[in-house]
């Protein structure tokens, strides 16, 4: 039996085939190895008869049939093993990677990776990684493959704004090169943007039933106003009165909303295919970009109030159209609105996935007013001392600001309860 076992950087293969292309493609993907011609999937040496035959037909297929060139990165030789021989190559981690069949070109079916013991092909998104580390670029800097591009939407934008975006404006940006070809932010920002985002309204948290269903493509800009739309027409409040007062409590704090939106089209990977999903749910809204989180960031990082953007252009873009107000604060404003509800914005991440859930504040304020413990918290609050706030009595038992007035209402129609002074300095303090 051979002396090595098949690993992560270790294979066997009888002859030179196609298989063993496949496996010098994962490991110049990957983090090299060791492909040993001649022996058997168990191990043992079978050697080769016809070597020099072999061997030219293994450099034909190397040469032929693999791209970018990958011969720099690998060496071959002979073993002798007692009476029999095999061929040994020895395959570096690429420079040049993704590696691909050039049959196939540098999709999942051409592109090829180690795990463990075995050569699988490559998902899209561990291919866009490889780009990413081999050629320090992004998406949006790379020459669109489409350049017949209009940008009537765009213009309009940035004239609101009191803006220009002729040719001049579009290089600055980094829209066109110098040499007057648009780049993928160009395509982003103009009317034949490919990506688009899917918005939907559902009856129910499960996602079963659709109410309404929506599609939004042309100009990035276009499809950032399209949805933002959607979501202010499905995103209902309560009225409340505090004295004169009238209060509008929404659902999701529009902050929100626009933050995370906004955030869903400044840091998506576009090079990735697929819509980005916006969904309405009873409890819930969920918006849901592809991609994952940005190289160099990690989970953690997502309360640091750090900012690198995916897209360093097209954050630019928005910063100037006032879309994006300060870099790296996004999180926070989403967190900070539902101060003192009792609820905050989830995210989850996967490789090629972010996802921002934003609870609906107004859908837990029956169980909440309904809460024997909260009137007797709210009661032994007031009767501890001088007479209180709304807001301080908001804050002390970590409700929202609608849930409050309910309960102070409730209180005091029941006659536990009864109200000091008016407008701003209303207090409230316990029926003797």
């Amino acid at each position: 039996m051979f002396e090595h076992a098949e690993s992560s950087q270790v294979e066997f293969k009888s002859t030179v085939c196609a298989g063993a292309i496949k496996t010098i493609i994962a490991f110049a993907n990957t983090e090299g190895g060791d492909l040993y011609i001649g022996v058997s999937d168990e191990g043992e040496v079978i050697g080769i008869e016809k070597l020099d035959d072999e061997l030219t037909k293994l450099s034909s297929m190397m040469r032929d049939s693999i791209r970018p060139d990958i011969l720099m990165n690998c060496s071959v030789r002979v073993e002798d093993l007692g009476e029999k021989s095999i061929i040994v190559v020895h395959v570096q981690q690429g420079t040049k990677r993704p590696y691909y069949l050039a049959s196939k070109g540098p999709r999942p079916e051409g592109v090829f990776i180690r795990s463990g013991a075995a050569t699988l092909p490559s998902s899209e998104s561990s291919i866009l990684r490889m780009i990413q580390q081999t050629e320090q670029d992004s998406f949006e800097t790379r020459p669109s493959l489409q350049q017949d591009l209009t940008f009537e939407f765009a213009t309009n934008e940035f004239r609101r704004k009191e803006l220009n975006l002729g040719a001049d404006e579009l290089r600055t940006l980094g829209a066109r090169t110098p040499s007057g070809s648009y780049t993928n932010l160009g395509l982003l920002l103009s009317d034949q943007c490919p990506p688009t985002i899917k918005a939907a309204l559902f009856s129910d948290d499960s996602r079963t039933t659709f109410t309404a269903r929506e599609e939004y493509s042309g100009s990035i800009l276009k499809q950032l106003a399209d949805a933002y739309d959607f979501l202010e027409r499905n995103n209902h409040y309560q009225t409340t009165f505090d004295g004169l007062e009238r209060i509008d409590y929404h659902d999701v704090p529009p902050i929100a909303l626009r933050e995370a939106l906004v955030n869903s089209v400044a840091h998506r990977e576009y090079a990735l295919s697929g819509p980005t999903l916006v969904s309405v749910m009873p409890n819930r809204v969920e918006i849901v970009s592809l991609g994952g989180l940005p190289l160099g960031i990690d989970y953690p990082d997502l309360s640091a109030h750090i900012s690198m953007p995916r897209n360093k252009l097209l954050s630019n873009v928005l910063f100037r159209l006032e879309l994006i107000e300060a870099y790296g604060t996004g999180i926070g404003r989403m967190r900070d609105s539902y101060e003192g509800s009792g609820l905050q914005p989830s995210i989850r991440v996967t490789a090629n996935t972010f996802t921002v859930e934003l609870p609906n504040r107004n859908a837990d304020l029956p169980q909440k007013i309904g809460n024997a413990d909260l009137d007797t918290n709210a009661r032994s609050l007031l009767s501890g001392g001088s007479p209180r706030t709304r807001r301080e009595i908001q804050e002390a038992l970590g409700i929202s600001q609608t849930a409050a007035i309910r309960l102070l209402n409730s209180l005091e129609a029941d006659g536990h309860v009864r109200r000091i002074g008016g407008g701003k300095n209303t207090r409230y303090m316990i029926s003797r």
